[in-house]
């Protein structure tokens, strides 16, 4: 007893300092994502498009042999990844074929220099992304800058486009500005970040009921967000500044549902009526107590209301 004592607290001590390490942190978060994505039904895997090699994460559809199933493409946000949409896609219906890419500069995708990241290039890549895959049509669903691509895809490929569906997205200036949009227009971005308490900060704007995660585990995935600050800086460049959906809403023509959270503090939610206003075959769903990213807080609530809107629109 008393040798295994001190074999005991060892072991506690390499646990503990283990978990400081933020290389640790992001390993654990690497490999929950990739066992969230095998138990949901997904498998990862690369095309191989004109500029680039987009990664993503594809579930088939179940369904009757001869039986064309609707393919659902989700598009994540600013500085975001493929893997916040697991937990929504995995409430969705099996009949549904589910792609969810890692956009150019982004994830497993990685970052060029010499790449556009435009809303209008981006919804280029999703549409050879589709040619590549042989499909005609699909629904495209976006949160924040995904939404804002997610529109410009309609924008320019209005055929192929089944349904919309855009969750809190960029690309509409709103009558009143949230804590994140008045610290731009103070000169400041909360997206520029150098250290790990920056990072924290960052992060509790992005949602009003964030699902837990260990400390050590976001101190891990700050670290990354930090070595990758200067690509995000361009592809903020890029996306924010150009490519304004404000007069172009009318253009939509695709049934098309607006989700946001009331408490988005990135988003003011005052923009979502001019959406709704803005798009003629479309449905505005507010959810009270919901902050930034409605598939990551109340991941089977958003994808039930998707897959009504759906059943209603289709």
């Amino acid at each position: 007893m008393k040798k295994i004592i001190p074999a005991l607290i060892l072991l506690l001590g390499v646990t503990w300092l283990a978990t400081q390490s933020p290389s640790v942190g992001l390993w654990v978060y690497d490999q929950t994502a990739k066992l969230e994505a095998q138990w949901y039904g997904f498998s990862k895997r690369t095309v191989k498009l004109d500029e680039l090699e987009l990664v993503l994460y594809e579930r088939q559809a179940e369904v009757a042999a001869g039986e064309q199933a609707p393919t659902l493409v989700l598009l994540h946000g600013y500085t975001a990844s493929k893997e916040l949409w697991l937990r929504f896609a995995n409430h969705l219906d099996a009949g549904y074929r589910v792609l969810i890419p890692d956009l150019a500069g982004h994830g497993e995708t990685g970052y060029h220099p010499e790449w556009s990241y435009r809303a209008t290039a981006q919804a280029d890549r999703i549409a050879a992304l589709l040619q590549a895959l042989q499909i005609d049509q699909a629904i495209v669903a976006g949160n924040s800058m995904g939404g804002m691509i997610a529109a410009h895809f309609a924008l320019q490929y209005p055929a192929q486009t089944q349904a919309l569906i855009v969750l809190d997205p960029a690309g509409v200036t709103p009558p009143q500005l949230s804590e994140t949009e008045a610290l731009f227009a103070a000169g400041q971005s909360p997206f520029e970040i150098a250290n790990i308490g920056q990072f924290m900060r960052f992060y509790h704007l992005t949602m009003a009921q964030p699902p837990f995660a260990p400390e050590f585990v976001l101190r891990g995935v700050a670290e990354r967000y930090i070595e990758r600050r200067d690509a995000y800086a361009h592809i903020a460049q890029d996306f924010r500044l150009h490519d304004s959906l404000d007069e172009r809403l009318p253009q939509i023509s695709a049934p098309t549902l607006i989700i946001w959270g009331e408490r988005d503090r990135i988003l003011s939610a005052s923009a979502a009526p001019l959406w709704q206003q803005g798009i003629a075959a479309s449905e505005l769903l507010l959810l009270p107590e919901i902050g930034h990213m409605p598939m990551v807080e109340q991941p089977a609530i958003t994808a039930a209301q998707v897959e009504a809107f759906l059943a209603r629109r289709l």
